[in-house]
This record gives structure tokens, sequence and C-alpha cells, in this order.
């Protein structure tokens, strides 16, 4: 009897004594953006993640027919379709194509320059 209580014990100061520990790995948070302007913080995004410039969503070249390398273009482009390509959505083809997803600041701020009607700043 002893040892089968000795054994309760045991095992509940053992269950009760373990505490999840925190990652490490600090979660990358969704930043908060104010004020997204076209030409200053998303084109730049555009130039250097979607290969405009006439490899992939250029004017010249426009796979898919999408264009990222002009305001025209890039706001042409259903928003559906951009976020959940950059965002790596199932049904859709991650973007950018062959590399990493964006950061989350990157993303937020193309997400804010669609959330604000996509303006030509």
């Amino acid at each position: 009897m002893k040892t089968i209580v000795s054994s309760i014990l045991l095992v509940s100061l053992v269950t009760f004594s373990c505490k999840k520990e925190k990652s490490d790995d600090p979660e990358e948070e969704t930043p908060v953006v104010e004020a997204v302007k076209f030409a200053a913080d998303v084109q730049p995004i555009f130039q250097q993640s979607c290969g405009t410039g006439g490899s992939c969503h250029g004017v010249s070249s426009g796979a898919d027919g999408k264009i990222y390398e002009t305001h025209a273009g890039a706001s042409s482009v259903p928003d559906s379709q951009t976020l959940g390509s950059i965002k790596h959505s199932p049904g859709f083809k991650n973007m950018p194509q062959g590399g990493t997803q964006l950061s989350a600041t990157k993303i937020a701020k193309i997400e804010a320059w669609i959330n604000g009607g996509k303006k030509n700043d």
C-alpha cells in the first residue's frame, strides 16, 4: 500500500511540476501599418519581389496577365489574387514563385495599400 501511495505521489509531483516552456523563437507579429504610398512603399516591394523590369510581372512580360511594375497594372489585379498569392493561401499560386514568402511587414504594407483604395500616390 505504501508503494502505491508513493508511486501516485511521485507521478503527481512529476506531472504537475512540468510547465510549458516558452519557445525561444519569437513569433513574428503582424505589424500595424498606418499610411502607405504606392511609389514609396509598395512599388519597391513589387520591384524587388515580383520580377518587374522584364522577368515576371513587368510591362514587357506580364506573367499570367498580371503587371506589378506600374500602378495601373498593380491596381488592376484583383485584391484576392494578390493577397492570396503573397500570403501563400490555399488555392493560390505562391508568390514570389520559387522564393520564400514575403515578410509580415511587406505583406502588411501591400494589404494596407489595397485596403486604402489602391491610391496612386
